[in-house]
């Protein structure tokens, strides 16, 4: 993919190795059985009139096919080899980079999306060569050549320069369900995929689990000291529901 423009930005650096990043896509495979994840861009707010009169075409990319060795049944996670090499360039990494921390941004004691690596396991996830990850592909790196093209239209210059404001206008009219006009059903349906690739992989990293308040498995030390009355409650209430009730 290349950018209608001169203009090179590299500012985000990859910080798993290789190794790191196949284990969490490895472990995170699963979820493409999800149905896609619903997110905003900015303050959850509904974009205030999606339909523009500058929208720029959707590339028509002619990408060729990922071929090579997947990394088969049964993956080796302690010791995990990468099969495929990567192939986001750092310009598309950069601007992947900014819209993942458009769609989680750095809030409180959470990270962003970028800040915890999720572009790098973006990368690992379209660069894979299975059907699903190519589609994927396709979708999102015609959705970052369209990002930079609809800056282009809308402002004269790439999206990665824009004020933050203008970013947020851009992505405004691709995040929401209302972004009903025509010319923009590809875009929406490329933020809604990158939108759901980057909350869930997200979520699967330490920071995003203690985000979600996610505990786990919690050992109790000592004795079981039962259900506790807000949990009893609420039992009591859904079997009521049920015409029935503990013994």
């Amino acid at each position: 993919m290349s950018c209608d423009t001169d203009v090179v930005l590299s500012s985000y650096r990859p910080r798993l190795t290789r190794r790191q990043s196949l284990r969490w896509l490895t472990a995170t495979f699963s979820a493409a059985a999800l149905g896609p994840m619903v997110g905003c861009a900015s303050d959850g707010t509904a974009a205030a009139g999606s339909k523009t009169a500058t929208v720029a075409p959707w590339p028509d990319l002619q990408l060729p096919v990922i071929t090579g060795a997947g990394y088969g049944q049964d993956p080796n996670l302690i010791a995990a080899t990468v099969p495929w090499p990567l192939t986001l360039t750092p310009p598309q990494l950069d601007l992947l980079a900014l819209l993942c921390d458009i769609i989680i941004p750095a809030e409180g004691k959470a990270p962003s999306a970028a800040a915890v690596a999720v572009p790098e396991v973006i990368d690992e996830w379209l660069s894979a060569p299975y059907p699903l990850q190519q589609q994927h592909r396709e979708q999102v790196l015609a959705g970052l050549l369209w990002t930079d093209r609809q800056a282009l239209a809308r402002y004269n210059n790439i999206f990665a320069v824009l004020t933050a404001p203008q970013q947020i206008e851009i992505i405004d009219q691709i995040a929401y369900p209302n972004a009903s006009d025509s010319q923009l059903i590809q875009p929406v349906a490329f933020f809604d995929t990158l939108r759901y690739l980057t909350v869930g992989f997200f979520v699967t990293t330490a920071a995003g689990t203690e985000d979600l308040g996610y505990l786990g498995n919690t050992p109790i030390v000592g004795d079981y000291p039962g259900p506790s009355t807000e949990a009893l409650t609420h039992l009591d209430g859904v079997l009521a529901t049920l015409g029935l009730s503990l013994p």
